[in-house]
């Protein structure tokens, strides 16, 4: 029968009730997402190498299997070797615990390997290659074959065979992307792009197909980010804010520092759009010391120069007492009217300041989720800084917006990401990128070392100690309990008062204390009168002690990568140099492979790369970005010029045709529309 892009896969050939089951757990189920699941590699036998030739590296090497055997070195460990030669040598394909190898293969058969070859115990070895069994004119005819990502019972055998016969059987409608587009990147139609990725006659073929298809994807949720942009910004009315005047230069002067190049920059965007009458949609993007801090309070004395209000909004109430602390003696000495507001605010002077938020006496309110609730009503908000955004959840995000008309908002973040990343996930908020520090600090160096070898961590601890320095020790969550992870520290925190630092003043900060109870620990520990601060991740960001020059943090594996940056963050951010210890027995090669990648750079955004590299963005970003997209073909580090090209060639379109109303543009059209109701919430969350 003809398929459409629209046809179940129950329809096509060779595709039973359990080859759709199959099918279903990769995400597949349509025709059009058969055939955007793109090969993640070829065996291409066009370019063979000669075994005989080479010691190392990613190859594909075609040849005879003379021997199949299977070893047990321990019980319970298998190993299946297969033996290929093409008479200039020979190399070992390597299985673990995959005895069912030995009955797939056998002496005499033609058969390529691709993948990494290693020279190991004297001989060539490359570990589960891709094989690919040969007939008699495959070699001659140079063909390339696709390799899947699979599941378990699906064979490429049988993808491949699935994969062609429904390419045969689809009948193409209109183009996705308009010609003008497609002819001036010199793109194939998504016809013969889909046909050269799945079925490439040379590898050639496959590269510049499969770019094609990266670049729809993007395309596509570009042009979808931008029509939501447009119709939240272009088409609402939002306040233009004075950004120029006498609170706004003494605002600036009495920060007391000299703004960086980055800094003013960023600033002077910020105004920029809290100057026009379109509510400002803003990221500022920075890494850990990089002073968003100072930029988001150049955005509050506009809010205050122009007579109206403005909410900041912490994931902690830490980290908002602490914007309040630091902050709030400048506000002060230019006159501008601020209070705080979190959870454990006590009943009187909570309603104390519901009543200076909603009669106008205060102009700026720092707060948790409590600036949100119900009960709080502002008299002329305006502004809304929302700091570690990913933290909060849709509705909660959306609960303080809509307490004003159309306000400016300015979203941060100190948790490094991609530039892809960003771009993608908030395709609808303007970026601006801050990557410099003001003040460098002395740097800090990451050790990682296993638990029994914590002496060693301890040993500089002390050290650091006696040179008048402080340290925090983290207690990693065992489980999703904030119960169980204060109860962890506790005890954590007792057993090492009473042994390793029973000479020195143990405090303990975790976030079940009550709100005056994290002030007073944190208050000694920045006066000195605490050595050692064990604590959960509740310090993970913005806490700032510069006398800290030691971070033991157990059970690293435990933590995401950006997590771990954000912790080592934490030292090392005055004059003397700091250290990190990462104090973990995770033997995973993808746990490793992140550790390690700590220990090698202290650039966040490249940690943030890494990170989307071993886990990818669903991850990454953690559940609260409801309905991440999921690219088929295109790769968010890999593709990064594909995506920029595809975000422009987006926003000029939209720009030109707001509905996509054009004939031309019909299809695309209604690509759009199957894509907003595919990620309704995730377009919400934006």
């Amino acid at each position: 029968m003809a398929l459409t892009f629209d046809t179940p896969l129950s329809h096509a050939r060779h595709v039973d009730g359990a080859r759709e089951k199959l099918l279903k757990k990769l995400s597949l189920e349509t025709v059009y997402d058969l055939l955007m699941y793109a090969p993640f590699r070829y065996i291409d036998l066009s370019n063979l190498a000669r075994i005989g030739n080479q010691l190392e590296g990613d190859i594909t090497v075609s040849g005879e299997v003379v021997s199949v055997q299977t070893k047990r070195p321990r019980p319970k460990l298998q190993v299946t070797e297969v033996a290929l030669t093409d008479g200039s040598g020979t190399v070992l394909g390597v299985w673990f615990n995959q005895p069912w190898v030995e009955t797939v293969y056998k002496v005499g058969d033609r058969c390529a390997f691709s993948g990494t070859m290693t020279y190991q115990y004297g001989m060539r070895r490359m570990a589960a290659p891709f094989v690919q069994k040969l007939g008699v004119d495959d070699e001659a005819q140079g063909r390339v074959f696709p390799v899947y990502r699979l599941t378990e019972g699906l064979s490429q055998g049988w993808m491949r065979r699935i994969v062609i016969d429904v390419l045969a059987d689809t009948t193409f409608a209109e183009e996705i992307l308009p010609d003008e587009l497609r002819v001036r990147h010199r793109m194939r139609t998504l016809e013969q792009a889909l046909h050269d990725v799945h079925a490439p006659t040379v590898f050639a073929e496959s590269s510049a197909a499969r770019n094609r298809l990266a670049y729809q994807e993007f395309f596509e949720l570009s042009v979808l980010k931008e029509m939501q942009r447009r119709s939240e910004t272009v088409e609402r009315v939002g306040y233009a804010h004075t950004v120029t005047g006498s609170l706004v230069e003494r605002g600036i002067a009495a920060l007391g520092v000299t703004l960086t190049d980055e800094q003013t920059a960023a600033l002077d965007r910020i105004w920029q759009d809290m100057a026009a009458p379109v509510p400002m949609q803003r990221l500022l993007l920075g890494d850990v010391g990089t002073g968003k801090t100072f930029v988001a309070a150049g955005a509050l004395f506009a809010a205050a120069e122009s007579g109206t209000q403005a909410a900041m909004m912490a994931p902690t109430e830490i980290l908002a007492l602490q914007y309040a602390e630091k902050l709030g003696p400048i506000l002060d000495e230019v006159g501008i009217a601020w209070r705080v507001l979190v959870g454990a605010t006590k009943e009187a002077e909570r309603r104390e300041i519901l009543t200076a938020v909603r009669e106008g006496e205060c102009c700026v309110v720092f707060g948790t989720h409590a600036l949100m609730q119900p009960e709080v009503e502002y008299a002329n908000l305006t502004l809304a800084i929302i700091d570690e955004q990913h933290r909060f959840g849709v509705d909660q995000r959306k609960a303080l917006t809509e307490k004003a008309v159309n306000p400016d908002v300015l979203v941060m973040t100190a948790t490094p990401i991609p530039r892809s990343l960003a771009l993608t996930i908030y395709g609808d908020l303007a970026v601006t990128l801050i990557t410099k520090r003001p003040i460098e600090g002395a740097g800090v160096t990451t050790h990682l070392i296993h638990p029994a070898n914590d002496e060693r961590a301890h040993r500089a601890v002390k050290d650091a100690l006696k040179a008048g320095r402080q340290a925090y020790i983290v207690c990693a969550l065992i489980e999703s309990s904030t119960k169980v992870e204060a109860r962890a520290a506790t005890e954590l925190a007792e057993k090492l008062a009473k042994s390793v630092y029973r000479d020195y003043r143990v405090g303990l900060l975790h976030g079940s204390l009550p709100v005056a109870d994290k002030e007073e620990v944190m208050r000694r520990f920045r006066a000195g009168e605490l050595d050692v601060l064990v604590a959960t991740t509740v310090i993970e960001v913005g806490v700032d002690v510069q006398n800290v020059t030691e971070i033991l943090i157990y059970n690293a594996e435990r933590f995401g990568l950006a997590q771990l940056h954000q912790l080592r963050g934490r030292v090392g951010r005055g004059e003397h140099p700091g250290e990190a210890w990462l104090i973990s027995e995770a033997r995973a090669p993808r746990t490793r492979q992140r550790l390690e990648a700590l220990k090698s750079t202290t650039d966040g955004f490249r940690l943030a790369e890494v990170d989307l590299e071993i886990r990818g963005p669903g991850e990454v970003m953690g559940t609260r970005q409801h309905g991440l997209a999921e690219f088929r073909v295109a790769h968010l580090v890999e593709d990064l010029p594909i995506l920029e090209l595809a975000k422009a060639d987006a926003a000029a379109l939209v720009a030109a045709d707001p509905t996509l109303a054009a004939p031309t543009h019909r299809a695309l059209n209604a690509r759009i529309e199957e894509l907003r109701t595919r990620y309704a919430s995730w377009v919400s969350a934006g």
